[in-house]
């Protein structure tokens, strides 16, 4: 009896070790399959950067040289073009934190491009100063442009991202990385030149004081940690602190298990909150994400909202929150909030744009009613809707009466008349799929 017993003891034991043997193999390949991934998109994303920009370097060499409108604004265009393609492929690979410089380089090229294009038209020629920044620029990106194709030589191949890929998960820094290739990238543009110009991305707009910091006080760092801790929902004990983040908004950064916080040192705001991890299957719908993401907004403190436009991507749902002063939805006031989709943990806060512009406003009766701002609608749109907003503009920002529109064959427009002076400010298209609905 004692005998069998034992046996029946040996065979449970053998086949639980199997079952668990059985389950460590499933998991390995199941993460060799992940890292992978993770690995090919490290290396697209490079191969992206660098023909972005490679391709900005081109053709601000030929833009030096260019004189009619027509060439000039096909240059724009393609500017802005692959600086989208480059500040996405940048934003996708693991180069650091805080890559200022190169991303307003890149937010400022096209735009910048096509502010000329706009003078030429006008006035039939462009100045010295311009042609003196066109060339500015063009040394830029080759700078740039040489950086990271020595980076691509370097690192672009299965073992690095291998090792990229561990140091990730470690958080560990290693000397001979993307990120501190990146770094020395960012402090080696010392000489990138200063753009004033009618834009939004222009230097005295990206430079001007952040609303909300303008009359509030310095806080201490453990004050900031605590909102760190309270934005990350974590404990105190779980965030260090990581350096100062010099900008716009100058900040405290915290840095966690996968987590990073930036808090502003005026005012004690917070800034950026985001989480690593990879996220499983989508269990949610977007409407329990976007429950989720108010709620968040509720524990923060923050009110007044209302939900815009969102996107999901790589399984976080992402939703663009607007200020609401009474009917006027102010997009220039805006709040990013990240859900997963497989848990509903906040993955990600961006609150820049608030902070940098939000402020009590006292909104006059416009001077035109809807009715007349409707009359300029274009004949070929068919209007569904009708709203109030604050738009950014190339001046600042603007109220205007926003037309949700549809045009013949189905597709969404959205249409921006401004409320005092009835100018047309600007026209987007809503972009609607399975993974969100975005303007362009």
């Amino acid at each position: 009896m004692k005998k069998r017993s034992g046996i029946k003891i040996i065979s449970f034991s053998l086949a639980a070790l199997i079952a668990a043997a059985g389950f460590i193999f499933i998991a390995e390949r199941k993460n060799r399959k992940y890292r992978i991934q993770i690995e090919n998109s490290y290396s697209r994303s490079l191969e992206d950067l660098s023909a972005g920009i490679n391709n900005i370097s081109l053709t601000l060499q030929k833009a030096q040289y260019v004189t009619t409108p027509a060439q000039i604004s096909s240059m724009a265009a393609r500017l802005l073009t692959e600086a989208e393609v480059s500040k996405n492929a940048l934003s996708q690979l693991p180069a650091g934190e805080e890559l200022t410089t190169v991303n307003k380089f890149l937010s400022q090229v096209g735009n910048y491009a096509m502010s000329v294009s706009k003078k030429l038209i006008s006035t039939g020629d462009v100045t010295q100063e311009d042609k003196a920044n066109i060339s500015a620029l063009s040394d830029t990106a080759n700078k740039v442009a040489e950086i990271v194709n020595n980076t691509q030589i370097t690192y672009n191949n299965a073992s690095y991202w291998a090792k990229e890929l561990d140091n990730e998960i470690d958080s560990a820094v290693d000397s001979e990385s993307l990120a501190s290739d990146m770094a020395e990238l960012e402090g080696e543009l010392t000489d990138y030149p200063t753009l004033v110009y009618d834009g939004p991305y222009s230097d005295h707009i990206l430079e001007k004081e952040p609303a909300m910091l303008k009359s509030a006080e310095k806080v201490s760092q453990s004050e900031a940690l605590a909102v760190a801790a309270k934005a990350a929902e974590c404990d105190k004990s779980d965030l260090s602190y990581d350096g100062d983040v010099a900008g716009n908004i100058p900040s405290y950064r915290f840095v966690g298990q996968g987590i990073t916080v930036t808090v502003s040192t005026v005012g004690g705001y917070t800034v950026y909150m985001r989480k690593e991890r990879e996220v499983s299957d989508s269990l949610l719908s977007y409407e329990q994400a976007l429950e989720k993401a108010k709620r968040y907004l509720e524990r923060v403190g923050l009110k007044g909202f209302t939900e815009t436009y969102y996107v999901t991507t790589e399984g976080v749902c992402v939703v663009n929150f607007a200020y609401l002063d009474g009917e006027t939805v102010c997009y220039t006031d805006l709040i990013k909030v990240g859900v997963a989709m497989d848990n509903g943990e906040i993955m990600l806060y961006e609150a820049s744009g608030y902070i940098s512009n939000h402020t009590d406003r006292a909104f006059l009766t416009p001077d035109h009613t809807v009715e007349e701002a409707r009359a300029i609608l274009s004949g070929n749109l068919t209007l569904t809707e009708t709203a109030v907003a604050l738009i950014p503009t190339d001046y600042g920002e603007a109220r205007c009466y926003e037309f949700t529109c549809r045009t013949a064959d189905g597709q969404e427009i959205l249409v921006y008349i401004n409320v005092n002076t009835l100018a047309e400010e600007d026209i987007l298209i809503l972009l609607k799929s399975d993974g969100g609905t975005l303007v362009k």
